[in-house]
C-alpha cells in the first residue's frame, strides 16, 4: 500500500469482492474504524459457504499443531468478544455457546491418534480429557455400539453461522454500500496498482480492494483456491438428546442452543462447482449420525444443503499481499472459515488502518506458492 497519512486512509474507500463470513467480518471492522466500504458479492451476502458452514469453532477437536494451531487458537480466543461487539452492534443474537467438542475414537488407530493429542494439547496448557466408553454412557446412553471413547475440549466451541452472518449482513447493509447479484468479471490493475473492478452491472473504481470471494477467489485472480464441495443434513432433536458437539471421522454432530436442531456435517468432494444433494452423501451423513447415538434413527430429518470449501493445496489461509499494490487477499480458510473470521478481520483491517504488520501475514502469503 502506498498511502501512510492516517487521516487519508479513513477517507480511502475501499471495495471488498466476496461476502461471506470472511468479507463481512472485514467490513464490520474497517467501518468501525471509519473506512467507507464497498461489497460486492455474487449472490446475497452472508449466504455460500458461511450460510452452509457448521459453525464449530474446534481447532483442538481437529487434531491442529504448528503455527496453523496458534492461528486458530488466537481466533478462538478473540471471538467471545467478537461476537459480543456484534451483538451490541445489531441487537442480534449469534448462537455463540462454549459448549466444549467432544472428540470420538471408533477404532483402537483412532484411539492411540487422538489420546497423543491429548496429551500434546496439555502439554502446550490447554484443557484436554480423555474418556473411556464407560465414562462416555453415563452422559450418553444411546452412544453408538463401535465408540470406544473420546477427548473432551472443553474450550472449544460452537457458533450458528447463520445468525452470525445474518447480523453482520444487516449491520453491513446499514453502514456501507452493497452490491449484491453483482458478479465480479474482472480485477483490473495499472502500472502494478489496483485499478478497478469490471462486473456484469458495470465498473466500479476503489482505493483498496480486498479479494474475500471463498471458492470463486482462484477464478478472478491467479491463485490456487478451488472448490471442495460438502454436503450437510439437519435432524429434529430434544434436549436429553445431546449437550455438545460430536465430532468424529464418521460425522459431527453440533447441537444448536436451543436444542431443536442438530447439524450434521460433512462429506468432502472434490467436483468443482457441482450442485446438490447426493443420495450417497446423505447417506453417509445419517449412517455417521446413527453409528454415532443410535437413537437418532428416529429422528425426523429438517433440511439437506451443501456449499464449497475455499480450499488450497496446503489446506491453509491465503492472507496480505497479492503483488498488486492495494489488492488485499483473505482467502482459502478450507473448513475453518468461521472459526478464524475474527483474527482474519483483525490483522486485515490493522494492517489497511496502520500499516500493522503481522507474522501470519507472511505465514500464509501467497508467496510460498510461487517460490
Amino acid at each position: 500500500m502506498n498511502i501512510d497519512n492516517k487521516e487519508e486512509k479513513v477517507d480511502m474507500e475501499i471495495l471488498i469482492i466476496g461476502g461471506g463470513i470472511i468479507g463481512l467480518s472485514i467490513a464490520f471492522e474497517l467501518i468501525e474504524k471509519g473506512f467507507k466500504v464497498t461489497i460486492v458479492e455474487k449472490d446475497k451476502i452472508g449466504k455460500g459457504a458461511s450460510w452452509v458452514a457448521g459453525g464449530m469453532l474446534a481447532p483442538q477437536a481437529e487434531g491442529l499443531d504448528g503455527e496453523f494451531l496458534n492461528f486458530c487458537l488466537e481466533s478462538r480466543n478473540l471471538y467471545k468478544d467478537f461476537v459480543k461487539k456484534v451483538e451490541e452492534k445489531t441487537k442480534q443474537e449469534t448462537g455463540y455457546w462454549e459448549c466444549g467438542i467432544l472428540k470420538l475414537a471408533f477404532s483402537e488407530e483412532e484411539a492411540k491418534q487422538i489420546k497423543k493429542d491429548v496429551e500434546r494439547f496439555k502439554n502446550l496448557g490447554l484443557k484436554a480429557k480423555w474418556l473411556d466408553r464407560n465414562e462416555l454412557m453415563k452422559e450418553y446412553k444411546d452412544l453408538g455400539d463401535e465408540v470406544i471413547g473420546g477427548a473432551l475440549y472443553e474450550d472449544d466451541a460452537q457458533v450458528d453461522n447463520r445468525k452470525l452472518c445474518t447480523a453482520l449482513a444487516n449491520y453491513i447493509r446499514k453502514n456501507a454500500k452493497v452490491l449484491e447479484n453483482t458478479k465480479v468479471l474482472k480485477i483490473e490493475e495499472k502500472d502494478g496498482k489496483f485499478s478497478k473492478i469490471i462486473t456484469d452491472r458495470g465498473e466500479f473504481t476503489a482505493d483498496l480492494c480486498v479479494l474475500s470471494a471463498g471458492a470463486w477467489s482462484g477464478e478472478l485472480l491467479d491463485i490456487p483456491v478451488f472448490p471442495l464441495k460438502g454436503e450437510m443434513l439437519a435432524l429434529d432433536i430434544e434436549k436429553e438428546d445431546i449437550n455438545r458437539v460430536l465430532y468424529s471421522s464418521k460425522a459431527y454432530l453440533i447441537p444448536r442452543s436451543d436444542f431443536h436442531r442438530l447439524v450434521v456435517g460433512a462429506t468432502q468432494e472434490n467436483v468443482g462447482f457441482k450442485d446438490g444433494n447426493t443420495a450417497l452423501g446423505t447417506l453417509k451423513l445419517l449412517k455417521g449420525s446413527i453409528d454415532t447415538l443410535k437413537n437418532l434413527a428416529n429422528k425426523n430429518i429438517q433440511e439437506l444443503w451443501y456449499g464449497y470449501r475455499p480450499a488450497t493445496p496446503d489446506e491453509l489461509p491465503i492472507l496480505g499481499e497479492s503483488g498488486v499494490d492495494n489488492l488485499i487477499l483473505a482467502t482459502g480458510h478450507h473448513r475453518n472459515g468461521i472459526l478464524l473470521a475474527p483474527i482474519t478481520a483483525k490483522i486485515i483491517s490493522e494492517y489497511i488502518a496502520e500499516n500493522k504488520s503481522s507474522k501470519y501475514l507472511e505465514l500464509f502469503s501467497v508467496k510460498r506458492f510461487k517460490t
